[in-house]
């Protein structure tokens, strides 16, 4: 074990001093005869005064060597101090990390599922074809064309806010099967992205957002408007601008249905 470099100029210092006092003592006993011990003796309240001066000079040597001791120590807990706020960071930066993998790790895997959703969707049209995955949404448009115009001949007075929610009700009553699983996919994944703590939320709404086909995105935007997104799913739109991609020209109706839609939706 390393020697505090402090004590040894104490030790040596106090040595000293029993020394001197040790020399005193033989010369008293061995070298000075009886009768000249009392002078000598009296001599001792010189050196007593002396030693005691020497005491106290110790005494502060002491107490600056302890001063010094305490700054290095200081010193050392600054150091230690900034070495933990060092450490403390790279642990703040690491979290991060690991949170944002974790994030990732589980929006890919949404992003996955929703392909999966997609490649098992399988439609016949009335011509009797098959059809598969992302086409299907071709023919949805087109079927919920007919609502739209069939509940528009019927009722040519309604708003279109109306229009379109009573049309997209009947669509989906007759569609369910298909769509329910594929458009709980799609909030659940936008909704995973807001409420997460991640930074670029941005960034993954716009990766969400490319996955959509232009005929995805119609049938999303009228599914918004109706009583099946406008409360939960319209707002997110609204705020991640899922709309910025949209197709207008395949809307039924872009004049007026653009502006059912807050302007943010749209970027």
């Amino acid at each position: 074990m390393q020697q505090d470099k402090g004590a040894v100029p104490m030790r040596i210092f106090w040595l000293a001093v029993a020394g001197v006092f040790v020399a005193w003592g033989l010369v008293w006993v061995f070298l000075l005869p009886l009768e000249d011990r009392g002078t000598i003796g009296d001599m001792f309240g010189v050196v007593n005064a002396l030693f005691s001066g020497l005491a106290f000079i110790g005494i502060i040597y002491t107490i600056l060597l302890q001063s010094r001791e305490l700054q290095l120590q200081r010193r050392e807990l600054t150091l230690t101090r900034t070495e933990i706020e060092g450490q403390k960071l790279q642990l703040v930066a690491q979290n991060e990390t690991l949170r944002k993998e974790s994030f990732e790790h589980t929006f890919f895997a949404l992003l996955r599922l929703q392909n999966e959703i997609l490649g098992t969707m399988d439609l016949r049209g009335s011509d009797g074809q098959s059809v598969k995955g992302r086409d299907c949404f071709r023919l949805f448009c087109k079927r919920f064309r007919i609502c739209y115009a069939e509940h528009a001949d019927r009722h040519p007075q309604a708003l279109e806010s109306e229009r379109i929610n009573a049309a997209y009700t009947r669509f989906f009553d007759e569609n369910q099967a298909e769509l329910e699983h594929y458009f709980r996919s799609l909030y659940n994944t936008v909704k995973f992205v807001k409420i997460s703590d991640v930074k670029e939320k941005r960034f993954y709404t716009n990766l969400f957002r490319s996955q959509l086909s232009s005929y995805e995105v119609v049938l999303l935007f009228y599914s918004c408007l109706s009583d099946f997104g406008r409360a939960k799913f319209k707002p997110l739109l609204e705020e991640f601008a899922l709309l910025e991609a949209l197709p207008r020209a395949l809307l039924i109706n872009s004049t007026e249905h653009l502006l059912l839609y807050e302007a943010g939706a749209f970027g």
